[in-house]
């Protein structure tokens, strides 16, 4: 089907619902099932629950499971909310291994212990929230994609002026991150970033790349934040007016001390915008300790040891070894972060948090009991990560999840941190012109992949799940799957599939009884 027509079939449907009637409105199932008719090779799943009644008002294959993506995100970060607590902070400590003497030098390691914060970056603002942009900048190659305004690397910057504080001149031995807390190391498999305990600017220095004049030309490259970490070598070029975007970020290698040299190849064409890319760091704990180690320098403090040998850590300190440390915002704003942007590395570190064990089985073990203790069946869900990379969820499982929050002291953190539908987040660019912009608190997910013989992208998971007040005034929990459509090249396939739950969302809105 061509885009036109695809778009034309959405917004017929938008239209058709955007107005009520003068007479009697017509039933949803018939409203819901003209939207679904129209995508014959596809698999929907619905499932629509009467918060006010108790009750189901509609179902589509609400028994069967269904890819369900970042929908996910709504069973971890409602089992963070039940387990750790909205108010719960991160403690970061730096701490010393030997004595400072009385001409500032010290005589030992600068040692970070990483606590599993995800929010050592630019996000925190003054007033203690974290910001956040509604296309993020682990999501990168679109020229929505945006950074946070500010300093990345503030919270960095923080410490090592603390550090300095305490009257150290110099350290003899070396500046190092002890992120064993949990085992990471692997790249979560949504956006690719490296999962740990350390988290510098979400593992990610942002590559901002701009056209040339002509085709022909080298692009320019903005890179954010700086660092002796990595070197950039740009062999990227000006494509033609609109040829694909081509760029992209190859392997890198690293040298003897752990620095990496990046090249950056492709084509960007004449005339586009500039488009953001994410390097994202091989090792975050290496990032860490060279990020550190050169705000120290910036601050007079000289480091003498700055190999990359792995040195055996005590055990951690406290009292007077600690030099600097670093308390999170409450745990209800990373929560918002996660929630609103559908960041893949702050849901994938959670379920490493919920148990003193910090392994993921043990957190999932958790996560069960939390969920039996509910009165919910967990056989109806499939979960292996905190992200949705590997999970399967019956919709009429999710409302009635949703349906159990609702009822929860924490429920108002978690709701207020749910993407708006045509206003912010991942729905800010969905059903814009909907009269249920704005009524509509739920979170999506997008899992899809290439066909490269049809030239074309299947989204083989596309879900809305959340909450909205009808039209009538009736308080809804609902979840929309979409598995198995395929977009034609040169189309936004997120975008597409969004649009398609925005007008199931926009009947549901006019028409629930």
């Amino acid at each position: 089907m061509k885009r036109s027509l695809i778009f034309a079939a959405i917004l017929c449907c938008v239209a058709k619902t955007s107005v009520l009637p003068a007479l009697a409105k017509p039933a949803l199932p018939a409203e819901l099932q003209a939207i679904v008719h129209r995508y014959p090779q596809t698999q929907f799943g619905i499932a629509i629950y009467d918060l006010d009644a108790g009750k189901m008002v509609y179902e589509l294959n609400a028994q069967r499971f269904f890819v369900a993506a970042s929908t996910t995100k709504l069973l971890t970060e409602g089992t963070t909310l039940a387990l750790l607590g909205p108010d719960y902070r991160f403690t970061t400590n730096i701490y010393r291994t030997g004595p400072i003497d009385s001409n500032g030098i010290l005589q030992g390691d600068v040692i970070l212990q990483a606590s599993g914060d995800p929010n050592l970056s630019g996000r925190i603002q003054p007033d203690g929230t974290l910001s956040f942009e509604n296309e993020d900048h682990s999501y990168d190659g679109s020229p929505d994609t945006k950074a946070v305004p500010g300093n990345p690397l503030a919270v960095i910057d923080d410490l090592a002026a603390q550090i300095a504080a305490h009257g150290v001149k110099a350290v003899t031995g070396r500046v190092i991150v002890d992120d064993s807390l949990f085992q990471g190391g692997y790249p979560e498999s949504g956006t690719g970033v490296v999962v740990s305990p350390i988290v510098v600017n979400d593992n990610i220095v942002d590559v901002t790349v701009s056209p040339g004049a002509r085709p022909g030309d080298p692009v320019t490259l903005a890179v954010s934040p700086q660092t002796p970490y990595v070197t950039f070598v740009n062999k990227a070029t000006t494509g033609a007016a609109h040829t694909d975007r081509t760029v992209s970020i190859p392997s890198d290698q690293a040298d003897s001390v752990g620095m990496r040299t990046v090249s950056i190849v492709g084509s960007l064409p004449v005339g586009s915008p500039s488009i953001l890319y994410a390097y994202d760091v091989p090792s975050p704990a290496r990032f860490a300790e060279v990020t550190l180690t050169a705000a120290l320098q910036t601050r007079a403090v000289a480091v003498q040891n700055t190999s990359a040998d792995a040195i055996p850590l005590s055990a951690s300190e406290t009292g007077p070894n600690v030099i600097a440390a670093h308390v999170s915002p409450p745990l209800s704003q990373d929560v918002k972060v996660t929630l609103k942007v559908s960041d893949n590395l702050h849901a994938s570190i959670m379920p490493y948090l919920w148990s003193p064990k910090h392994t993921l089985q043990a957190g999932f073990d958790l996560e069960r009991g939390f969920m039996q203790r509910a009165g919910l069946d967990t056989t109806q869900i499939v979960q292996n990560d905190g992200l949705g990379g590997f999970a399967f969820i019956e919709p009429q499982y999710m409302v009635h999840y949703l349906a159990y929050l609702r009822t929860q002291p924490y429920f108002q953190a978690l709701y207020t941190a749910l993407p708006i539908l045509g206003v912010d987040g991942t729905l800010f660019n969905i059903a814009n012109n909907s009269p249920a912009r704005g009524k509509v608190h739920a979170k999506t997910g997008t899992w899809s992949g290439g066909d490269a013989l049809n030239r074309r992208v299947l989204v083989s998971g596309k879900g809305l799940a959340g909450y909205m007040t009808t039209a009538s005034g009736r308080h809804i929990a609902f979840c929309y799957y979409i598995n198995n459509l395929a977009v034609p090249h040169g189309q936004d396939a997120s975008r597409v599939s969004g649009q398609i739950n925005g007008a199931l969302a926009t009947a549901t809105y006019l028409y629930a009884p």
